[in-house]
């Protein structure tokens, strides 16, 4: 359902809709949350609270956009100067029974990976002990200044 979006055929033609779908694919994603605290998401995409979440500072040089939740994107008047802001636009736009994700957008163009700094490592809440102490050792050699703490799903939001 990512990257969906409608126009009027008699404003847009096949031209600009090959040219926006070219620039889609040439955008590199990087999609991250602002709400870790969140159940679902856990369930989601941490492996049903037995993986980990990782809190990055990301490096202000990015394109960094917050996803609208409205539905499909209603692509209008693109202008062929205006393919590669469209494509952004169709891809910051997710249905609205998302909207809980509260999704940041990291848009890359000239490499492969987003600049980022680890602040925090949130542990699930049902993750074995063997695994979180290893956690927790790596972090201690590798970068003692990051954080490492269980989350806590108590809370359902």
């Amino acid at each position: 359902m990512e990257g969906l979006y409608t126009y009027d055929a008699s404003s847009i033609n096949r031209e600009m809709v090959r040219k926006i779908k070219g620039e889609k694919t040439k955008l590199r994603i990087c999609s991250l949350s602002r709400r870790p605290d969140r159940t679902l998401m856990w369930s989601h995409y941490a492996d049903s609270h037995r993986g980990v979440a990782i809190g990055v500072e990301v490096d202000n040089k990015h394109d960094i956009s917050s996803v609208r939740y409205e539905g499909l994107s209603y692509v209008q008047n693109a202008t062929k100067r205006g393919s590669h802001e469209t494509a952004k636009k169709v891809l910051t736009c997710k249905l609205e029974p998302w909207a809980y994700e509260e999704e940041e957008r990291v848009f890359v163009t000239e490499s492969n990976y987003v600049d980022v700094a680890i602040k925090v490592i949130l542990i699930g809440s049902k993750m074995d002990a063997r695994t979180k102490s290893l956690i927790e050792n790596l972090v201690l050699k590798i970068n003692p200044s990051i954080l490492v703490n269980e989350a806590d799903i108590t809370e359902i939001v």
